[in-house]
């Protein structure tokens, strides 16, 4: 234990991203020059009167229980993976490098979402590749994992262990989730088992995209609930004591900037894997990037609204409707692009057989092209 847990002090973690064929390079948080000064000595009679917060008695009964109903259901996970596994396409809590000469092993998260049947959530990097999974329950009791399929794009994974008694995690809706709320993070930060931190919700629908992986994370949740290595596949709760998200990632060198997978995100892909052992993903088979300043002077562009496209590939839902390369996309249904809404973003919102009209500008006249839908081939996840 302490060989691993003096690995996981010294691993190294990236922190890149980017969507299919968008590259947005996510820069970690640098800190204030104000941290490098001596902080100046006032008078108290000087200082107006500093008011904070107070959590009441009734929050922190309400924060207790909700961390005994859910904490039972946080189990302790021990991967050791092929040498092959060798990035980090996010700044991934949890992830392990690998030593090229030895088999790589990481620690993390996950949370029993089915105790009949031994069916665990947890994240796709803290199990991909994985050649042996072992599965400590907060009990003491350990069992053997299994992975039932995984979802790169969702960064979650469905395992298995062999038992039908074992305590349960309530899973929420995000539909009334709200910036400020409380959110609990319960995990095994640094292998301490069962941690848990306190914080809100700070914000909603983030993006976390990375370049080397060709995922991208979107409806992250955004929490200052403190998130280290270790943590990654464990549960974020509201006040409740219902899972409202996986926490998966944290910006390198920031405070109180951690992201957990929304919980209708998970649960989605939990149910399509238990379903048909793979995740499902809608798909209509291009490359685009957003069109920059430099990029509207180089094509003779008037504004940078749109996203351009870069390559149509061949025999898919894009290529069948006519979709062709530099063809600039307007809208989709509608709807304009932006930043926090990705053309990736809004066809994650549909299903395999859905139709979209996507209006687009073409050597300066605008059309509109109907494309259905198709489902993201395996071998792209």
């Amino acid at each position: 234990m302490k060989s691993k847990l003096i690995a996981i002090l010294i691993a190294s973690i990236l922190v890149i991203g980017a969507a299919a064929g968008c590259t947005t390079q996510i820069t970690p948080v640098q800190p204030g020059s104000s941290q490098n000064q001596t902080d100046s000595l006032i008078p108290s009679s000087a200082q107006p009167p500093i008011l904070l917060p107070e959590v009441g008695s009734d929050s922190q009964d309400g924060i207790t229980t909700a961390v005994a109903n859910v904490a039972p259901a946080v189990v302790f996970i021990d991967s050791t993976f092929q040498q092959s596994e060798s990035t980090n396409p996010f700044n991934f809590p949890g992830y392990m490098v690998p030593d090229r000469q030895q088999p790589a092993e990481g620690q993390g998260s996950g949370v029993i979402v089915d105790g009949k049947n031994g069916i665990i959530l947890t994240n796709n990097h803290v199990v991909k590749n994985a050649v042996d999974i072992k599965v400590t329950l907060p009990d003491g009791r350990t069992f053997t994992g299994k992975v039932l399929g995984n979802d790169a794009w969702a960064d979650i994974a469905v395992v298995k262990i062999d038992s039908t008694s074992l305590p349960e995690a309530k899973l929420a809706s995000d539909s009334n989730l709200k910036v400020g709320s409380w959110a609990i993070a319960i995990g095994n930060p640094y292998g301490f088992e069962n941690s848990v931190t306190v914080g809100v919700v700070s914000a909603l629908g983030r993006t976390l995209d990375g370049s080397d992986s060709g995922a991208t994370l979107t409806n992250l949740i955004q929490t200052d609930a403190a998130i280290n290595p270790g943590n990654s596949g464990g549960a974020l709760v509201n006040i409740q004591g219902e899972v409202i998200g996986i926490n998966t990632a944290i910006i390198q060198g920031a405070q109180g900037l951690g992201f957990a997978v929304d919980i209708d995100t998970a649960r989605k892909s939990l149910e399509d894997i238990l379903k048909t052992g793979r995740a499902i993903h809608p798909w209509i088979g291009i490359t685009y990037s957003l069109i920059t300043q430099s990029m509207a002077g180089q094509l003779n562009l008037s504004s940078t609204d749109g996203i351009i496209v870069g390559e149509v590939q061949a025999n898919s839902p894009a290529a069948e409707a006519g979709l062709q390369k530099n063809d600039i996309l307007l809208t989709l249904d509608g709807k304009a692009f932006s930043p926090d809404n990705t053309l990736r973003q809004m066809i994650q919102e549909k299903n395999p057989g859905d139709m979209i009209a996507l209006s687009l500008s073409r050597n300066g006249q605008t059309l509109t092209v109907t494309i259905t839908l198709g489902e993201m081939p395996q071998t792209l996840q």
